[in-house]
């Protein structure tokens, strides 16, 4: 077999794995469905709900190029609170705090969710802020597995945590973990 038969095998192999045809001359690669027969992610039962850390995930490091050492553990509180949804699209606010619920960063949230649970958000602050992962359920509840960094290369921030729904019946609402008794109303207070 030549080498260029050799590479078209390879390339079918590899696309057909992961359900993608064209490796042709001049074929681009395509997804086997199509937009229209997609189904575009439900996401209603999120409006107006309200996301949080638990105590096992916030750990995050900070960067800074001026620190010894350039690297901090810092716990990573974050809030998040969709108020609308569009064909797949979350919308919100999201409240940050690395120093213990002393003070909050805020940031307008534009997310979505594909068919099949991927997840992408941007939050937009003071800088954009890209998180990526899964609509997924941890001990039998729904929740974002995700992960994000943040910075501009002098400073930044990455974090990886289950992001779990958070209601007034729950403790996490008058004291949230990795704060000094901060409740979810006075971190979101701000808005964004």
């Amino acid at each position: 077999m030549n080498t260029a038969a050799r590479k078209l095998l390879l390339c079918m192999l590899i696309l057909s794995a992961v359900g993608l045809s064209g490796c042709g001359a001049g074929d681009g690669v395509q997804a086997q469905s199509t937009p229209s027969t997609l189904a575009t992610k439900d996401l209603s039962a999120f409006v107006d709900t309200y996301w949080y850390v638990p105590t096992d995930y916030l750990l995050a490091y900070a960067y800074s190029s001026s620190g010894n050492p350039k690297t901090t553990a810092v716990n990573d509180q974050t809030v998040w609170h969709f108020t609308s949804v569009n064909q797949g699209f979350l919308l919100g606010c999201s409240f940050a705090s690395t120093n213990n619920g002393a003070t909050w960063s805020a940031s307008t949230i534009v997310g979505s969710v594909t068919a099949n649970n991927s997840v992408s958000i941007g939050f937009y602050g003071s800088s954009l802020t890209v998180g990526s992962g899964q609509l997924t359920t941890s001990s039998g509840q729904p929740a974002f597995l995700m992960q994000m960094s943040t910075g501009n290369g002098t400073a930044g921030l990455t974090h990886w945590a289950y992001m779990l729904p958070v209601t007034s019946s729950n403790s996490a609402w008058s004291s949230l973990p990795g704060t000094n008794s901060v409740s979810v109303p006075t971190a979101t207070a701000s808005g964004c």
